[in-house]
């Protein structure tokens, strides 16, 4: 049995797993579009990967924490106003080490890139799997599928809350979080060669290049054929370890 606790903000539900021996460090899961949480259950439950991934965390003694962030949030201000209203209730509440991991999946890095902007010394470290840093570029390359492009705008639409008419690139360019600098925690990157969604050569590879241009280096791991999320996301244990030395 899980041991959870399931309470909303704004309407959305948030739930912390609770580990059976809590080690004082928090994981947040910050998930793609479309990864929910609901009133008793989330996806991070119902996915076979995702869920022996949130088993072996727990085991490891981690407090996790997730959200629905409002469904399709794509990195949107309010989501990220949400988030920031989840991590400040539940350091407030659990007896936590301040500085958390994130661990970040698909459009989720977006929520990450902003609290990394925002926050850089509450995060011990950002781990990524498949990430979305940019969504000009997802946008442009999703003008090639027409069926699903109608839907995209849309999404982006109610998520940051302007008129249909005006989701272009140049909107996006302007609305989107970018990274600007600054200190950096520990990153690291898990790319599939293979991912069709977000590109290594689109999303993971430039953002990777920027960073190194100011001078902040990033472990960039690209994973053969074998698309298996807990493959990329396992790597993840020894990466919390190594940067929990230093409280």
């Amino acid at each position: 049995m899980i041991r959870a606790r399931f309470f909303r903000i704004e309407e959305q539900w948030n739930v912390i797993y609770l580990p059976e021996r809590p080690n004082g460090f928090a994981v947040f899961l910050i998930g793609n579009n479309g990864t929910l949480v609901e009133k008793s259950t989330s996806d991070w439950e119902h996915h076979p990967e995702k869920n022996q991934f949130l088993h072996d965390l727990l085991s490891r003694g981690y407090t996790v924490i997730a959200s629905s962030l409002f469904d399709c949030h794509w990195g949107s201000p309010k989501a990220f106003e949400l988030f920031e209203k989840l991590y400040s209730l539940v350091l407030k509440k659990e007896i936590l080490n301040q500085k958390v991991h994130l661990f970040a999946e698909g459009s989720g890095a977006l929520i990450a890139l902003r609290f990394l902007q925002a926050y850089s010394a509450k995060i011990r470290t950002c781990y990524f799997v498949n990430p979305c840093f940019s969504l000009k570029s997802f946008f442009q390359q999703e003008q090639e599928n027409k069926l699903y492009f109608k839907r995209l705008k849309k999404e982006i639409a109610s998520a940051y809350d302007i008129p249909l008419e005006e989701v272009n690139s140049q909107t996006i360019e302007g609305l989107s979080p970018k990274f600007v600098g600054g200190v950096v925690p520990p990153l690291s990157i898990h790319s599939h060669m293979q991912e069709k969604y977000f590109p290594l050569q689109t999303q993971s590879r430039p953002f990777q290049q920027t960073l190194a241009t100011k001078q902040i280096y990033v472990n960039l791991r690209i994973h053969g054929n074998d698309k298996s999320f807990y493959k990329a996301a396992q790597s993840a244990f020894p990466f919390f370890k190594k940067h929990e030395v230093k409280l």
